[in-house]
């Protein structure tokens, strides 16, 4: 029960993860948990959605810590952790939409927390359930956000999954980013060793789940190597790569293929 709830956990994370991703929100990771979190958080079942630091300190620059967390018995809340904090949810600002609400109810919450962490939703706790009790039922209802049973995906963990997912959404990204209208060129003040660390990441990157964002960052690192000077006719490879796959799914939705 204990492993079948945490992937099921883990799969309504991913789900609202792979939303808020869509709609802009730089999402590093995902965690779902079974385990007691703490002596005074009456949680028995829990997990977070992680942002790049980046969007942390620009929400509360303060912080130790900061993660979108969901609790088993209190649902949502921007969970904020500081060092003096002697109360695990102390910080917290709580979404109070129920305990399962849907992932574009969390996203809208996101919006208003980016907006003003400090007024999006509130610091009244709501309880949905009583510790230790309606497990089963918990795990029914978040069998919805489950893989249909005949995919093969649901043989997969929830983390190989949003891996996956991620990097599709991601994919789509650079594809537009590439085939975007506006060509303006930009100059761009690298040291040599940023511009090298630039490439490592690329070919780091070639190491992810996805074939599609594989492909551009093999492209993209042969294309900012073509930029040195002395190297010839700066490349583009990924940018031919990103239109021609924009004509071929151009094409497809004029035959009515399914995409």
């Amino acid at each position: 029960m204990s492993r079948d709830l945490r992937e099921a956990i883990g799969h309504y994370m991913s789900t609202v993860a792979i939303t808020l991703l869509r709609e802009g929100v730089p999402v590093t990771g995902v965690r779902a948990s079974t385990d007691w979190l703490s002596p005074e958080s009456e949680t028995d079942a829990d997990g977070d959605i992680r942002f790049t630091r980046a969007l942390e300190q620009r929400l509360v620059p303060k912080a130790e810590d900061i993660a979108l967390h969901w609790s088993g018995t209190s649902g949502w809340c921007l969970l904020v952790l500081h060092d003096d904090d002697h109360e695990y949810y102390h910080h917290a600002r709580w979404l109070g939409a129920g305990l399962l609400p849907g992932p574009d109810r969390v996203a809208a919450f996101v919006s208003a927390v980016q907006l003003s962490p400090t007024d999006a939703g509130s610091n009244e706790r709501p309880f949905y359930r009583s510790y230790g009790e309606g497990l089963e039922d918990l795990h029914q209802r978040l069998s919805a956000f489950l893989p249909p049973s005949e995919n093969w995906r649901r043989k997969r963990t929830y983390l190989q999954n949003f891996m996956c997912d991620r990097a599709q959404v991601y994919a789509t990204k650079v594809s537009a980013a590439l085939t975007s209208q506006d060509d303006t060129k930009v100059d761009v003040c690298l040291r040599r060793g940023e511009l090298e660390a630039v490439q490592h990441l690329l070919e780091f990157a070639q190491g992810s789940e996805g074939s599609l964002l594989n492909s551009f960052a093999s492209h993209l690192s042969d294309d900012l190597a073509s930029q040195h000077p002395g190297t010839g006719v700066p490349a583009h490879r990924a940018t031919e790569i990103a239109v021609s796959i924009q004509q071929q799914l151009r094409e497809r939705r004029e035959r009515g293929d399914d995409l």
